[in-house]
């Protein structure tokens, strides 16, 4: 078969968030599936030599496409379906969940990450983006048009059926994986690593990922100004991650507020290559969220040997397990009892850091390619369950 796999999600050289994901999985996929032929798609010149320079020790050759149009644009949604059907495509795969309902000689597969733009519509700033999310009518299109919707945890797909009314039989379950680079580092190592490019010399509580309200970075302030004064003493709060002044300016006049603007430190942008140690040197990770599809924030800290402090929401205790300390993501409180615990209890962090590092071994981009090979296989041989 000949799939064509969108990696037009990849936007930037240091990608996150879905973008991110595809390329790992992306790169899994090339390796494990030896039967089908692949077609690479771009919007631009640039992300198609970055991508194909990120694959370039897979031994495959790979027919790529580059169209001058994004996902989320008017030639996509009407337009584009023909171009496939030219190129004679049996499979399309689009990681993310938009994509054209028009089509008629190839099967489609989408990713469903999460749906935190139909619980958090505001976060869009563009009319028209917001009028997508607000009525659901295009999602509802197309969701019951393609063949088969991956989700990435449970607590997605029960969404997904609970809100657009998705029969259970077209969803089927991946969970995401956590890189090989995830690894336990020396501390010493990190901790030099952060003094030298971050200007952070104190053990540290680490949070990494964006600012936007849905991740509850107040909240985090909040519990860290909880926590007695011997221990904001000893340990900085480390927020890593890009700023967008929009959401972050509030959670600095709250740091404000307590005045604790002198223990609080904002990284900025970091590179991909620098989480290992960012994660290395840390103390304890606080994932905070009130809502997320998945988290690999928090395998990813699990796989360095990091304790875990999380929320209890939505997909988080799939992902965490029994390897980490929970609290209702308004509970300032017991978050801050959570952060004290695993500070000052050695026998309690050691058993943390343990379970974490079993739990990660669970989430494999392995296991994650091999299952949507599985998909569209099960697809290219007439299975369609629905």
């Amino acid at each position: 078969m000949l799939i064509a796999f969108d990696c037009r999600i990849i936007t930037d050289k240091n990608p996150a968030g879905v973008g991110r994901v595809t390329l790992e999985l992306l790169k899994k996929v090339l390796v494990f599936d030896k039967k089908n032929e692949y077609m690479l798609i771009f919007s631009n010149v640039e992300m198609k030599d970055f991508v194909t320079y990120q694959i370039r020790h897979i031994k495959r050759k790979c027919k790529v496409m580059i169209v001058p149009f994004g996902i989320l644009t008017w030639q996509n949604l009407f337009y584009f379906s023909k171009i496939l059907e030219e190129r004679n495509v049996d499979i399309y795969y689009q990681p993310y969940y938009f994509c054209s309902p028009f089509y008629k000689k190839f099967k489609t597969v989408i990713t469903v990450h999460d749906l935190i733009h139909f619980f958090y519509p505001k976060l869009k700033t563009t009319f028209s983006r917001k009028l997508f999310h607000y009525t659901k009518i295009p999602s509802k299109i197309i969701f019951r048009r393609v063949e088969r919707i991956i989700t990435v945890s449970v607590n997605t797909s029960r969404d997904l059926v609970k809100m657009f009314k998705i029969s259970p039989k077209k969803i089927k379950l991946i969970y995401n994986g956590v890189s090989e680079n995830f690894k336990p580092v020396d501390v010493r190592r990190a901790r030099t690593f952060m003094s030298e490019k971050y200007n952070i010399y104190k053990p540290y509580i680490l949070y990494v990922g964006r600012m936007e309200p849905h991740k509850n970075i107040r909240a985090l302030v909040v519990a860290y100004a909880k926590l007695p004064s011997y221990l904001q003493e000893r340990y900085q709060l480390v927020l890593a991650g890009k700023e967008d002044f929009k959401y972050s300016g509030p959670i600095r006049d709250l740091i404000d507020k307590y005045g604790i603007e002198r223990r609080v430190v904002f990284t900025g942008y970091v590179d991909e290559s620098d989480l290992p140690f960012i994660y290395g040197g840390a103390a304890v990770f606080i994932f905070p969220s009130f809502y997320e599809g998945f988290g690999i924030p928090v395998l990813e800290a699990m796989s360095c040997g990091i304790p875990v402090v999380c929320s209890d929401t939505s997909s988080i205790p799939e992902v965490g397990g029994d390897a980490a300390l929970y609290s209702n993501p308004t509970d300032v409180y017991k978050m801050s009892e959570n952060i004290k615990n695993l500070l000052e209890d050695t026998v309690l962090r050691e058993e943390m850091i343990r379970r974490g590092l079993k739990q990660a071994k669970n989430f494999t981009w392995f296991n994650a390619a091999n299952s949507l090979i599985e998909c569209f296989n099960e697809l290219g041989n007439g299975k369609n369950n629905v």
